[in-house]
Parts: C-alpha cells; sequence; structure tokens
C-alpha cells in the first residue's frame, strides 16, 4: 500500500500545475518581470526601448523549467493586457501588445518554454543548439559587414531629409572603421568571458546555448510583429528591433545563465 502512494505521489509530481509552489514561483517571476519593467532607455530611431524584461524570461525558462516558467510570462502578459501598468515603462492593455513591440511580449512565454525545454530535456538537437548560435553569429557579421564594406543593408531615419538612409552614409569613413573595431573588440571581449564563465563552471554551456535561442525567438516575434504593424522595410526593421540590443542582450543572457547556475530553486520547491 505504501508503495502504491510513493507511485502516486510522483506520477502527480509530473504534472504542470500539481505543485502550489512552483506555482508560487511562477507568480512570483511575473512579479519580478513587472518590477523590472519601469527600467526604460528610449531610443530615438525606434519605438523599441532597452528594458531589463528579457532578463528575467531567460531566468524563468532555466530556473522554473518549461511549463512553470512559460506559465510566468503568460501571468506577466495577462496582468498588463488587463490593464495594470506592468509593460515596459508602465505601459499596459491590448494594445500595446498588438502594437509594433507587442511581438516581444508575445514571445516571452515561447522563450522560456523552449529554453526550460532544452535545459531541462536535454535531448534537444545540437543542430537547433549551435544552429541558434551560428545564425547570432551571422548578424554580427551583417553589422560588421555593412560597417567594413559599406554594403548599405542597414537603414536608418534621417530628419533632415525625412527618410530612411543607410546607416553607413550617416558616417564617415573613419567612424565605420571605429564603431565596427568597438564591437569586434567587445564581441571578442564577451566570447572571452563565457568561455572563462563555462571553464570556472559559473555557468553552464546548455544553458547559454539555450538562452541563446531564447533570445533569438524575442527578436523573431518581436521583429515579425513590428514588420506587420510598421510595413517597413526589413532593413529598417532589422536596426530598430536587432540591431541595438544584441550586445546588450548578451550580458542579460550572461547574467541570467550566472544567476540560475547560482541560485537552485528546486530545493526551494520541493
Amino acid at each position: 500500500m505504501a508503495k502504491e502512494k510513493t507511485v502516486k505521489k510522483k506520477s502527480i509530481e509530473k504534472i504542470p500545475g500539481s505543485n502550489l509552489k512552483p506555482l508560487i514561483f511562477a507568480a512570483l517571476f511575473a512579479a519580478l518581470t513587472a518590477a523590472v519593467a519601469p527600467f526604460k532607455i528610449p531610443l530615438g530611431f525606434t519605438p523599441v526601448p532597452i528594458t531589463l524584461q528579457t532578463l528575467v524570461v531567460l531566468m524563468s525558462g532555466a530556473m522554473l523549467g518549461p511549463y512553470y516558467g512559460a506559465l510566468s510570462m503568460i501571468l506577466y502578459v495577462v496582468v498588463g493586457a488587463l490593464g495594470l501598468p506592468v509593460f515596459a515603462g508602465g505601459g499596459s492593455g491590448i494594445g500595446a501588445v498588438l502594437g509594433p513591440t507587442g511581438g516581444y511580449l508575445i514571445s516571452y512565454f515561447i522563450a522560456a518554454f523552449v529554453i526550460g525545454w532544452i535545459i531541462y530535456k536535454k535531448k534537444t538537437s545540437n543542430l537547433i543548439k549551435y544552429g541558434s548560435l551560428f545564425i547570432l553569429t551571422i548578424l554580427l557579421l551583417i553589422i560588421f559587414s555593412d560597417l567594413i564594406l559599406n554594403l548599405e543593408i542597414m537603414k536608418i531615419w534621417d530628419k533632415q531629409i525625412n527618410n530612411y538612409v543607410p546607416l553607413v552614409s550617416l558616417l564617415s569613413d573613419i567612424q565605420r572603421y571605429i564603431f565596427a573595431f568597438i564591437g569586434v573588440a567587445v564581441t571578442a571581449l564577451l566570447v572571452g568571458i563565457v568561455v572563462f564563465l563555462i571553464n570556472r563552471k559559473s555557468v553552464s554551456l546548455d544553458t547559454v546555448l539555450a538562452m541563446v535561442v531564447g533570445t533569438l525567438i524575442i527578436y523573431l516575434f518581436g521583429a515579425v510583429q513590428g514588420k506587420i504593424v510598421t510595413q517597413l522595410p526589413w532593413s529598417i526593421v532589422f536596426v530598430g528591433w536587432v540591431l541595438p540590443f544584441i550586445i546588450g542582450d548578451t550580458i542579460k543572457l550572461l547574467a541570467a545563465a550566472y544567476i540560475a547556475k547560482t541560485i537552485d530553486i528546486k530545493k526551494y520547491v520541493r
């Protein structure tokens, strides 16, 4: 009889939503996302601001797992859509979800789920994990190639002529090379930090790769909805919805991976 109870208990714990403690942590992570939302740095050339919500999104998937991580982000978005000012800079309402930056909000629960699934299931194809790293590398190469070779891929709004122009046309040759050099140096520094942290076992490689996948999901949903709502060319969407955030999101990714490695939430939800 006792053996039957033990088996039954284990099977219940595997069912999403069957344990109260993880639900409480899901609510706490939703509240944490709302708590960091007031931090907002507007950028003049795009409606997308620099925020801290993605830091919590990455943490939620890595620390709560796929189901509760996704649930925490669903709670966050639903509460904001219902009118509470929990979105970036105190925004709220269904209009924010359906607006030009709403794709990011929609992506949060998907990114959290995928991150948790990759980390906890550990059966994800290496093609997905390392493929995401390859895509991120390609994005960086596009940026550096455009700056160095003057390919005129990235475009930005020019107030003087009231139109979009190639970003490189607003820079002198010296400025282009300086920006390219700084970008390469910062990228190399971040790669070195990642290798250092992994070697010291301060972060997990699987967690870092999972968060890269999650970050690309956020970019994808954000950019696609931005394109649909604004009808802007993809080159402009790339500059406004993806480009300005790659370096900052990489730093947030490392912070999230470090926190996830350092704080073991599992022992609190037993």
